[in-house]
């Protein structure tokens, strides 16, 4: 006849508070004698309360940190969407016939409200050279026949006019160093970024508790 035995886990405190639940635990346990006893463990008030706060800090931690990606996420999306209405389209600078003022790797700010009858010497536009190709450079003359452009860094002016049918606008400010996050957006591996980003945040939102 096998001995059973029952094993009691305790986790006991300096003033040995009184526990108010016990959980019975259903895996089997050997003594050394071969028999098969139940685990019983009892919680104490103490350990319940370490627990608690232990999930109420981590839940205020992860809220804290959807709260901010999510401030982010948003914040940027609206931004885009009122430059996009206010027919500002951004474009990645890729040369740099434009010097400091437009450095390789920044993203151009142009605004296609900009009348090409407003454009003055001195203005930097923004035209079309084929359906691929995109050129921002300085109005160094506005004649009849139409504006003639040239790199601030270049030697000698474009070879063609830029007339309305190529312009696309006036070039309003820059940012350094956002071009190729800016080029890589466009991409399907961008797309990609972009629809997981959303997706997880739409997730994790479910999880989302305000105290």
């Amino acid at each position: 006849m096998n001995n059973n035995r029952f094993y009691l886990n305790t986790y006991k405190t300096e003033k040995n508070i009184r526990a108010e639940r016990i959980n019975f635990c259903p895996e089997a346990a050997l003594d050394s004698n071969g028999g098969i006893g139940c685990v019983f463990v009892i919680f104490t008030d103490d350990y319940r309360r370490s627990c608690l706060c232990s999930n109420i800090m981590a839940r205020k931690i992860f809220n804290k940190v959807y709260e901010i990606l999510s401030t982010t996420v948003i914040t940027i999306g609206v931004i885009l969407v009122i430059i996009y209405l206010c027919g500002i389209r951004l474009y990645h600078v890729k040369s740099g016939s434009m010097g400091e003022l437009l450095p390789v790797g920044s993203v151009c700010f142009v605004s296609t409200y900009s009348k090409y009858d407003d454009i003055t010497e001195g203005d930097v536009i923004s035209f079309s050279v084929n359906r691929d190709i995109m050129v921002t450079h300085r109005a160094i003359s506005v004649t009849e026949d139409g504006i003639i452009t040239q790199g601030d860094m270049n030697n000698a002016p474009d070879p063609d006019y830029v007339t309305r049918d190529n312009y696309i606008g006036k070039t309003v400010f820059a940012l350094p160093y956002i071009g190729k996050a800016l080029e890589f957006f466009h991409t399907i591996n961008g797309l990609i970024v972009i629809a997981a980003v959303v997706l997880i945040m739409l997730i994790t939102g479910t999880f989302y508790k305000r105290d």
